[in-house]
């Protein structure tokens, strides 16, 4: 509920955000305005050049509309704040406003935003909405800056939100009162304000405040992050001091990528060479990216190097999932922490246990009284995470890796309440990193595995992507040819940069597969099976003097491909759609696929799997699963009953931290079939009933999902989960 006298987080979210008739008005006004304005067409090429690296081809017009907007929106929150008995005086020129309390505090210095004189309608409009209401002492700004910038972007840039009970929890258990602290990737200012709001609650003199204040900072790549951080900054310093004795040594915010601050060159901003090594703590929330989501090439060659000099860099087959969370996690201690200094960050799971962090494992920087906090069932994210505590002592220090195991461990709730403590340890400690960590009575169990040897029997599906280039649905039949659409569906799934519609397009039958997505797999049965364009010949490979007797189909495939061309990432080296649809020959091999394919999802909270019948289809699987084939119908649902067993999908949970499963059913010894072993026949026999009985609940309920599948066959499982229980998992 919106807290009607306050202008707290929500209300600034409910008055001024996407469903607000503030933010549709004002939109349409700048919209209008945007049009026949020269300073527009100048402040967006300065803009455009500022932003690209952050949200590479998804930059648009409209995006520079919404940073205009909330720029305003933040203005004229602040100066009903600073300046309200003279509000009817103001001038609708807010450029103006901004050479008194603006200007003497930087607080808008984005030079990107001033090329329209506001309406003095929606001004006062605006400002009826806020005048007289109270401004709590909290950030207030974080809920609209997630909801202006980030419903499409939020993943691009790794930014994810953090509650602020667990900022105040982090907060309160580490900060120490006059430390110099850094927050390395701000945002909106969410810690910041919590640890200035912590120094002006506390019982120290002013002068000890604001002594601590001035040795709070935060840094940030986004310009418009670093002017949401400083005014929530100073609109919290307005309610504890007057605005005359405020100092803009108090806010000490500054736009440059904290893990290569050699390229900060700002002359009005403070000496870098005073900042580097000088910190006591670091805490914070650093982007959640991997190298593939990064645009810039340049960018992802330095990650590489950087995370190769601080001895993290995964290898080669996992270059592509270097974490740059792990990155910041390295980087800065090494960068800005004092020997013997502090950091505390968000992180995700993934660096306890991904393959891509096993150096990180190392911990070769840090003091061996290193502490996780774990929140294991209660996430406060989409992405499962931990908060990690460390003491920076540099490259040179005499410990061993094994030293730093085992490491304490906070088990917390959804409240940020202490549950209880414990130790995780590591599966493997090696002279370079250490495998999972994980508690230690999961590792002695994961410890005692052999891999199965269908490990290496299972692939992944090919990158069947840009789905909306190639998935079609069939209009018309007329012998060889087919008259095709784009498929409505995943067209309403798409990303808008690959918003592409095709209408009556022809092509020969020959190129026309069928495929599933992973949304299409019930636990034993595939529910539907989708229209897919490849430009391939009889062997699974792409033959322009094959594609060119077909006039029609060759067009087609110019057309997306050329789109594909313009629209692809500029760090890909994927030249052409086919390679990109058989990167790593993982459509290619698939000609080898043999009568029965057992398939399941390569991500997910739960397995589900289950067989296909090949002999008389021609069916592609997608990168969403993994797929074995076989002639062995009996081999196929066996399989498809182990993969679907409920005891399974508990035991890769001890051993993921994401919602990635890939090849981690494989971890587990289970046995290759033998057509003598009579559990192996019962399982196979079943899976297959299983599968009629599944296909029987879509039948009368085709919006059935796996979970509700689960729950009907629960008693069929628990049978499944008694048979493999010796068999696999003792």
């Amino acid at each position: 509920m919106v807290i009607s006298n306050q202008i707290n987080s929500e209300f600034v979210t409910v008055k001024f955000g996407y469903a607000s008739d503030i933010f549709k008005e004002l939109m349409d006004f700048l919209t209008k305005k945007a049009v026949s304005s020269e300073k527009y067409k100048k402040s967006f090429k300065k803009w455009r050049s500022a932003f690209l690296n952050i949200y590479g081809k998804s930059i648009s017009t409209e995006l520079f509309l919404k940073h205009t907007y909330y720029n305003l929106i933040l203005k004229i929150i602040t100066i009903a704040k600073i300046n309200p008995p003279e509000l009817k005086q103001i001038e609708v020129n807010l450029n103006e406003i901004e050479q008194s309390y603006f200007k003497e505090f930087n607080l808008f210095n984005c030079e990107f935003f001033g090329w329209v004189t506001m309406d003095i309608k929606l001004f006062n409009k605006i400002i009826n909405e806020i005048k007289n209401l109270n401004y709590p002492k909290q950030d207030i700004f974080s809920e609209f800056y997630q909801q202006i910038f980030f419903p499409d972007f939020r993943h691009t840039k790794g930014e994810f939100y953090t509650p602020t009970h667990l900022v105040t929890k982090m907060v309160d258990d580490f900060y120490s009162f006059g430390s110099k602290i850094l927050d390395p990737s701000s945002g909106s200012g969410n810690f910041l304000v919590n640890i200035i709001e912590n120094i002006l609650k506390s019982e120290k003199s002013q002068s000890l405040k604001l002594n601590a204040i001035s040795n709070v900072y935060g840094f940030d790549v986004n310009p418009v992050a670093v002017t949401t951080a400083k005014v929530n900054i100073f609109l919290l310093l307005t309610e504890y001091i007057p605005i005359f004795e405020i100092e803009p040594l108090y806010i000490n915010v500054y736009q440059f990528d904290s893990i290569f601050p050699e390229d900060f060159q700002a002359e009005s901003d403070p000496n870098l060479n005073i900042l580097l090594e000088s910190f006591d703590q670091v805490i914070g929330n650093p982007p959640w990216l991997t190298y593939k989501d990064l645009y810039d090439r340049d960018y992802q060659i330095r990650i590489r190097e950087l995370s190769e000099n601080l001895d993290i860099k995964p290898l080669s087959q996992y270059i592509t999932h270097i974490e740059l969370a792990a990155v910041f996690f390295y980087a800065i201690p090494a960068k800005f922490l004092k020997k013997g200094g502090n950091i505390f960050f968000v992180l995700p799971k993934s660096v306890l246990n991904g393959d891509h962090c096993f150096k990180f494992r190392a911990f070769s920087i840090f003091d061996k009284h290193l502490e996780i906090w774990d929140f294991p069932n209660y996430y406060f994210f989409n992405v499962p995470h931990i908060c990690f505590k460390a003491v920076y002592l540099g490259k040179k220090n005499n410990i061993l890796i094994r030293e730093r195991f085992p490491i304490k461990v906070k088990l917390f709730n959804d409240t940020s309440s202490l549950l209880e403590e414990t130790y995780y340890s590591s599966l493997k400690i090696c002279k370079n990193g250490a495998k999972i960590i994980s508690p230690e009575e999961e590792l002695k169990y994961i410890g005692s595995l052999e891999d199965s040897l269908y490990k290496t029997k299972f692939y992944q599906g090919a990158t069947l992507v840009p789905r909306t280039l190639v998935f079609f649905s069939i209009q018309k039949r007329d012998n060889e040819i087919l008259t095709i659409n784009s498929d409505i569906d995943i067209l309403s799934r798409a990303k808008k940069k690959w918003e592409y519609s095709f209408h009556n397009k022809e092509i020969r039958k020959n190129f026309c597969f069928k495929t599933f997505l992973n949304l299409d797999i019930l636990p034993f049965y595939i529910k539907a099976y989708r229209n897919i364009f490849l430009p391939i010949n009889e062997n699974f490979k792409y033959d322009s003097e094959y594609i060119r007797e077909f006039p029609e189909t060759r067009k087609f495939y110019e057309e997306l491909n050329n789109f594909y061309i313009d629209n692809k990432k500029e760090t890909s080296k994927i030249e052409t759609l086919f390679d990109n649809l058989n990167y790593w020959n993982k459509l290619q091999k698939q000609i080898n696929n043999r009568s029965f394919i057992v398939v399941y999802n390569a991500s997910g909270s739960n397995m589900k799997a289950a067989v296909i019948n090949n002999e008389n289809t021609k069916i592609i699987v997608g990168s969403e699963n993994y797929y074995y084939s076989t002639d062995s119908e009996e081999e196929a649902y066996y399989l498809s009953a182990i993969l679907n067993a409920p005891n399974l999908t508990n035991k890769i949970k001890l051993i993921k931290s994401s919602r990635h499963i890939h090849k981690r059913p494989f971890m587990f010894p289970i046995p290759l079939y033998d057509e003598t072993n009579q559990t192996h026949i019962n399982l196979a026999k079943k899976g297959q009933k299983y599968q009629i009985i599944v296909e029987e609940l879509f039948v009368n309920n085709p919006n059935i999902t796996p979970k509700k599948v689960r729950m009907i066959i629960n008693r069929n499982l628990m049978k499944l989960q008694n048979l493999t229980e010796a068999m696999v998992f003792l």
